[in-house]
């Protein structure tokens, strides 16, 4: 069923109960949302958009941290309201024309920074805005923008923060409800019962990495002379480190301390500022060559030494240069280098990971979070080697030490070259853990731990929207890579207590209701105030599609439980299979016992035959526990080795009528989201021209249905593709350098007759 409403597009956004339970709440006063990262936080702002500009007027704000998820948002209420006037702002729009927009717009998708500047100038009226939207709700603390602008919306005006993680910090938590004037707040978990049937399970897998021998007498010595360092500053300096055991805030802290001492006239504390500087140094190098690789340890160890050489140099540097253990580290980093620069452990790790998935899922998709630029550079590098990876690198906008970040226009061309297929690989930093629109993908791998549970939790949210989904994080073995893995996995068990602490909190608070799953509370309701908006059920309950089915299905329970889940199904006398899903997909359902007898007596075989001279894909449903039936195992397993690769015809197990029809119907949404009609096609009188040119280039190496309509297209003929040399054939998406060389040779070798 999909959400019917004046304002919202039809058959646009599905009926979803959490959402609409949520949108109901968010409508009943001040809200915040809780709800993990592709769950539709966007989609439930929209649907109370709608309701408060068709109840009320007016405009909507929505607010996003950053440029391209304004853009996304944009877009996303574009194609699912139905309203004149949505406009976006960044600071590259220029004042005038802002000024023009707010009085025009209905809905204006911004920067926070923008508007606060607007307001402060007197561009912006904030008198007409009936709703405010603040994505990632849980920057509302200190002097962020958002609280400057909650503080001067109406006091009527319908307030809705959303974000996939609060945090663990209940004081932080507090300051966000109390900055954003919240009165309810509607948590939902994976574990909530009305969320957990629209989600996937995600398969979470820490690979341990190895240090290499050469590579840990390198990081012994560093460490050494790290703690000599800290050791010096300790015993000459007692008043800035007393610790024992010193971490880099407690350095970064006792930095601070001492550059108020020398502002204060003490230039006795310039050698503790110099010690403490270097030995910051030389732990950021640690972590490099802990978590990121030796690739980047040595990049950062030449930057400490051209630095140091530099006239401009810092004391810090040029005192490390002189140092013999620096100098003894480096001169064993540029030995290690010339013998094993292609052995960084955790790269050969991910390359490992990355060539499995791709050779068994071709047509996947991965993202790869490494922590800092010069990282992602190195691994898209490393990738690229790899025929079968198209891997680029993702950054933000900001250009760092030389390296020039991507301006919004770029990323989102990136996203969509990713969305396309055009790459397979993103490596992204931050930039992709927060909100950005960015394509289901079936691996996420973290390059590295990372200590904080919002950022773990938005990178993991990358996968399992539509399907399972796997994330892999490495760590290497005995460094702090696997102490940020445990951080990270404590803070999110305590982010999820403190969230059960705060439902309790809350409900047993007069100022704020907190809402969760009716599964959990039945009894629960949103109570209405006089004069308060409601939002009508708007579903529309006509069928959203239709598929059509043998007159000999009807009366299986089958049939019922599509037609219970909205299913318009027509009844036909069918030459071929069982359930016709659009002009090109059909589907022959079979018990499990009458699986096994159509294999032996022969028949399974002509019904794959009759589906296939008529619908281009076929699939088979066996339904019920295989293992019940009595069967010759060799012979089962003999026909359906010879479905997939002999008819490539599919065989899906399922384990009830219920779950048959669940699959069926996502068949048919697909189906239909691709405009593809339903139909009873005729047998074929004989195969077209084109047919016929695509079976003989998908008769060359590693060519799929796909690659060969892709390379007709391209290339324009059967000769053309035949003639084509390497680079020609790799031009064309999909194809890689060994598929391309194949083929090449294939086509260009010489026939030596049969092989005795």
């Amino acid at each position: 069923m999909w959400v019917k409403h004046p304002l919202i597009k039809p058959q646009r956004i599905e009926a979803r109960e959490y959402q609409l339970n949520i949108a109901r709440s968010c409508l009943s006063g001040n809200t915040l949302v809780v709800l993990g990262t592709g769950l539709g936080k966007t989609v439930i702002a929209t649907i109370v958009i709608a309701e408060v500009l068709y109840r009320k007027g007016g405009k909507a704000l929505f607010l996003a941290p950053t440029k391209p998820l304004v853009e996304q948002h944009r877009k996303t209420l574009e194609e699912f309201l139905n309203v004149d006037g949505i406009v976006s702002f960044t600071g590259e729009v220029k004042r005038d024309k802002r000024e023009k927009l707010w009085k025009e717009a209905r809905v204006i998708i911004s920067t926070p920074q923008v508007v606060e500047n607007d307001i402060a100038r007197g561009i912006a009226k904030m008198d007409d805005v009936n709703i405010a939207v603040f994505d990632e709700a849980h920057r509302a603390v200190g002097n962020y923008s958002y609280v400057f602008i909650a503080e001067h919306l109406k006091k009527d005006t319908l307030i809705m923060g959303i974000t996939a993680s609060p945090g663990g910090d209940e004081e932080r938590i507090k300051e966000v409800i109390e900055n954003l004037r919240i009165e309810n707040v509607e948590i939902r978990t994976e574990d909530d019962p009305d969320v957990r049937k629209y989600i996937n399970p995600i398969k979470i897998k820490l690979v341990r990495v190895r240090m290499p021998e050469e590579l840990g007498e390198i990081y012994e010595e560093i460490k050494s002379l790290y703690e000599e360092i800290v050791g010096k500053v300790r015993e000459e300096f007692k008043i800035f480190i007393t610790k024992k055991r010193v971490t880099r805030s407690d350095l970064l802290r006792a930095q601070e301390e001492v550059q108020k001492a020398i502002a204060d006239g003490k230039d006795a504390y310039y050698t503790a500022l110099s010690l403490i500087t270097a030995a910051i140094k030389i732990d950021y190098a640690i972590e490099n060559l802990e978590i990121q690789g030796f690739e980047a340890f040595l990049n950062y160890l030449e930057k400490i030494v051209d630095e140091g050489n530099r006239r401009s140099g810092t004391k810090a540097a040029r005192m490390l240069i002189d140092h013999p253990k620096f100098i003894k580290v480096y001169v064993k980093a540029k030995e290690y280098e010339k013998k094993f620069r292609e052995r960084n452990p955790k790269l050969l790790v991910l390359k490992d990971l990355l060539d499995e998935f791709f050779e068994k899922n071709p047509e996947g998709r991965a993202i790869v979070f490494a922590q800092y630029r010069e990282t992602a550079r190195i691994i898209v590098d490393a990738l690229n080697k790899n025929p079968k990876i198209r891997a680029v690198r993702f950054v933000g906008q900001a250009s760092r030490n030389g390296d020039k970040g991507l301006r919004q226009k770029e990323q989102i061309e990136l996203i969509e070259k990713f969305r396309k297929g055009e790459f397979n690989v993103l490596v992204a930093t931050s930039v992709a853990e927060e909100g950005l629109d960015i394509p289901q993908v079936d691996v996420v791998i973290f390059y590295e731990a990372v200590p904080s549970e919002i950022r773990t939790i938005q990178r993991r949210g990358r996968t399992g929207r539509r399907r399972m989904g796997t994330v892999y994080i490495l760590t290497t073995e005995k460094t702090r890579d696997v102490a940020y893995f445990f951080s990270s996995k404590a803070k999110e068990r305590k982010m999820k207590r403190q969230i059960e602490k705060l439902r309790e909190m809350l409900k047993k608070s007069k100022k704020v209701k907190v809402g969760v799953s009716p599964a959990v509370t039945p009894e629960r309701k949103i109570e209405k105030k006089k004069g308060q908006l409601s939002l009508t059920d708007f579903f529309d309950d006509s069928p959203s599609f239709k598929i059509i089915a043998d007159s000999r299905e009807f009366g299986s329970e089958v049939i019922r439980n599509l037609i219970r889940e909205g299913v318009a199904v027509e009844s036909k006398n069918l030459d071929a299979g069982d359930y016709v899903i659009s002009d090109r997909v059909i589907v022959e359902r079979k018990s499990a016992g009458d699986f096994v007898k159509s294999i032996v007596d022969g028949r399974l075989f002509q019904q794959v035959r009759a589906m296939k001279e008529t619908y281009d894909v076929c699939v088979i449903i066996v339904e019920g526990d295989l293992t019940s039936v009595n069967f010759n195992q060799n012979a089962v397993m003999g026909a359906l080795a010879s479905l997939l690769v002999d008819f490539k015809v599919p065989v899906i197990f399922t384990k009830n009528p219920k779950e048959t029809a669940e699959l069926i119907k996502s068949m048919a949404r697909r189906e239909k989201a691709r405009g593809r009609e339903v139909a009873v096609n005729r047998r074929k009188k004989g195969t077209t021209m084109q047919e016929r040119q695509r079976a003989v280039v998908e008769a060359l190496p590693n060519i799929s249905a796909t690659l060969a309509k892709r390379l007709l297209t391209e290339l324009g003929s059967v000769k053309n593709v035949i003639n084509a040399d390497v680079s020609s054939l790799m031009s064309v998406r999909g194809i890689g350098r060994k598929t391309a060389e194949e083929i090449y040779e294939v086509v260009n070798s010489d026939y030596r007759g049969d092989e005795e």
